[in-house]
């Protein structure tokens, strides 16, 4: 699933300091020029305040220094079809292209580290943004203060799953947070460390029993899954369904199932499961991008 931004500018050029912030600078010289569609329609609010591509476009130019030029007519057409506060990285795909458009702006080429590093500051959340940015699957990795995004192989012969629900409890990332606890057993911190190792061995092989051994996460789903109508019935679903793995989508409220071949009947489980306990939900079987953020020019 992907979100397409298309943006244009002329030679005009201004300074941040001839305007009173960066959101009068984005009210007059890119608001008017913006256009939103798919699930992003309805992005900007009614006061006009700044979304995630204007705020990492700007924050992106000005990490340059507070001297440096913006478009005095910025122009934007975006259309995302990724569901939108479902845990499925929304927001970091926004930033991506946003960060992304900024670069081709100061230097005319894309520069997916850069773009990254730009993100991961301004998201906050690493491991999105090195997915929108590089595609595949995506260990953010820190060293000190720099995080680095690192490609992790797995099968080809895996295939995804999901049940997007038209409504969710989930506020927002930061809130499902807070659902969580803020120590953990020591048994806990031991056994996920291990599913960890299950999983990407899994992964790498397609291994059905190391998908599902891996899966058996104690640091969050216990703790999020309460939000999530019927999860137990849902996670059965796609299991018997022939899902080798399931799951919590990022912060929710979406399922993730993993497996092999046909997904659609995986997904259409979940849905289903989702519908008897009043949720309508969405089935989708997207591909695996490997490519991640992308540019061509018009």
């Amino acid at each position: 699933m992907r979100l397409t931004a298309k943006a244009d500018w002329d030679d005009a050029k201004v300074k941040l300091r001839d305007f009173d912030s960066p959101l009068a600078w984005w009210r007059k010289c890119v608001l008017p020029n913006c256009k939103y569609t798919g699930t992003v329609a309805t992005l900007e609010d009614d006061e006009g305040r700044p979304n995630l591509v204007a705020v990492a476009f700007a924050k992106a130019i000005l990490a340059a220094g507070p001297e440096y030029y913006l478009p005095e007519k910025l122009s934007i057409e975006m259309h995302s079809e990724i569901p939108v506060g479902q845990g499925l990285g929304s927001s970091a795909a926004a930033v991506v292209a946003g960060a992304a458009m900024a670069g081709l702006f100061r230097t005319g080429k894309l520069d997916k580290a850069a773009a990254f590093s730009a993100a991961v500051e301004i998201e906050g959340h690493a491991d999105n943004a090195a997915a929108a940015t590089f595609g595949g699957l995506q260990a953010a990795l820190l060293f000190g203060r720099e995080t680095r995004a690192s490609n992790i192989k797995i099968s080809d012969t895996l295939r995804i799953a999901l049940a997007v629900p038209k409504e969710t409890l989930k506020v927002s990332t930061d809130a499902t947070r807070r659902w969580l606890p803020e120590s953990l057993k020591r048994t806990d911190a031991v056994s996920n460390q291990r599913a960890l190792l299950t999983l990407l061995y899994g992964l790498r092989l397609g291994d059905k029993e190391a998908i599902f051994a891996g899966f058996e996460d104690r640091l969050h789903v216990p703790h999020r899954k309460g939000m999530i109508l019927g999860y137990d019935d849902i996670a059965k679903a796609a299991i018997e369904a022939g899902a080798y793995g399931v799951t919590i989508s990022g912060a929710g409220g979406s399922m993730i199932a993993i497996g092999v071949g046909d997904m659609k009947p995986v997904a259409e489980a979940m849905a289903t499961a989702y519908g008897k306990h009043g949720m309508d939900a969405t089935p989708l079987t997207p591909a695996i991008d490997t490519t991640g953020l992308r540019v061509e020019e018009a």
